[in-house]
């Protein structure tokens, strides 16, 4: 195998290594990952602000119904004492009356407003199980992508470990002159070395002089891209 052959296949790797580390980057702050661990944290507030609601209107419910349970008992005591004969007095009659009409009254309000309530237990009841569900599915995604980010992660990991090895294999084949152009062309390329097909440098884009590349195709010695600099390689 020519030098720049195997110089060829070391410079693949070095794109892969490349291409590699930017994929392993970009997975480890995957935006689609973000914006669904982002709608989760949203949901779970949510959840609990509604959670916090019903159980305050659930104590509201106990305290109301409380007191249509203590007015009805005074409605009864009092209602007992006036057609009982418990009270004689016009002017205290008059009064109890009064007091009996007003808790009444009261009993009526309260207990609209706990059915207004139980309404609204009702519609949180069901708003949190199709919150809790939706969430539940959105925790079960992300375990699931985050599990094969992970994976995925870890076979590029393993991936980038094979590669040095391989890459070191390949440039102990190559003369140190060739190994120490491409060391420095590559503080200005990413690819120091560019295929030639049909004519064209595929670095640049360019056509190759015709005399270039009667040199490329016999063989002899280095052969330089005159627009873009980069070292050619030809292969039959």
């Amino acid at each position: 195998m020519s030098e720049l052959k195997l110089l060829w296949e070391v410079q693949e790797l070095d794109v892969q290594t490349a291409t590699l580390e930017t994929k392993l980057k970009e997975g480890q702050i995957s935006g689609g990952l973000r914006a669904l661990k982002t709608g989760i944290e949203e949901d779970r507030v949510l959840f609990n602000k509604l959670k916090g609601e019903y159980a305050n209107n659930k104590k509201e419910l106990r305290s109301k119904e409380m007191d249509v349970t203590a007015a009805n008992e005074q409605i009864e005591s009092l209602g007992q004492k006036l057609y009982g004969g418990g009270i004689t007095n016009v002017k205290e009659i008059n009064s109890s009356n009064k007091k009996l009409d007003y808790l009444k009254d009261k009993v009526q309000l309260t207990e609209d407003e706990i059915l207004t309530i139980m309404e609204r237990q009702d519609e949180l009841r069901a708003t949190l199980e199709e919150l809790k569900t939706a969430l539940n599915e959105k925790v079960g995604d992300y375990r699931q992508k985050h599990g094969s980010l992970l994976a995925d992660q870890q076979n590029i990991r393993d991936l980038l470990d094979q590669i040095p090895f391989s890459r070191q294999k390949l440039f102990d084949q190559i003369k140190p002159a060739l190994r120490e152009k491409y060391i420095d062309m590559k503080k200005k390329f990413s690819d120091p070395l560019a295929r030639v097909e049909k004519g064209i440098c595929r670095g640049c884009r360019v056509g190759i002089p015709f005399n270039d590349l009667r040199l490329l195709k016999q063989g002899e010695g280095l052969v330089f891209c005159s627009y873009c600099g980069r070292m050619l390689y030809w292969e039959k």
